[in-house]
């Protein structure tokens, strides 16, 4: 008979969130994760496998947070541009552009986990501008916008830069008209 865990994990994963997100996936270890998460390496193993399991599932609980709870539209691509350029994001960036900066160092199918949200980040941006001409193209743009803020936002970029790019970008888009 399996032994119940003796620990939370969403609280061990948020743990691992918060650790990979400062440190980066190489700079991890598994001794970390086990202190961060207040468990032994035992317990590490029969929940997570490994530390790339672990990473895996970490990435995909911080992707499920910070989702906005808004259709696609122009609205959503406006509010996700706000979120990405609060003061709070300074030295932090994003945990997914974090890994996708480090890409090399991860195993093959945390790369494809990594790929794969950037991917659905386009399409996302591609839904909320349908019915556009130049919607692929803009929600390139937009991605890419993202990704430079949040490489910004994790070298300590000022709060007023960040906002300033993301202005830009909406701009580019089309996207600065809020309506009344």
């Amino acid at each position: 008979m399996a032994r119940s865990r003796d620990f939370d994990l969403n609280q061990a994963l948020d743990r691992a969130v918060e650790l990979f997100w400062q440190q980066g996936f190489a700079a991890t270890s598994v001794r970390q994760l086990c202190d961060a998460m207040g468990i032994q390496a035992g317990s590490f193993y029969a929940a997570f496998e490994s530390k790339e399991a672990c990473f895996q599932r970490a990435l995909e609980r911080y992707v499920e947070q910070q989702l906005l709870p808004l259709p696609p539209g122009p609205a959503a691509v406006r509010a996700w541009f706000d979120a990405i350029t609060q003061a709070s994001r300074r030295g932090k960036g994003c945990l997914l552009v974090n890994s996708a900066v480090e890409l090399p160092g991860l195993d093959a199918q945390s790369q494809q986990v990594v790929a794969a949200r950037i991917q659905a980040m386009e399409r996302f941006f591609a839904r909320c501008l349908e019915g556009r001409d130049d919607a692929k193209q803009r929600a390139e743009e937009l991605a890419a916008s993202v990704i430079a803020i949040h490489v910004l936002a994790r070298s300590g970029a000022k709060t007023s830069k960040l906002q300033r790019l993301a202005r830009s970008a909406l701009a580019a888009a089309q996207l600065t008209n809020r309506p009344a």
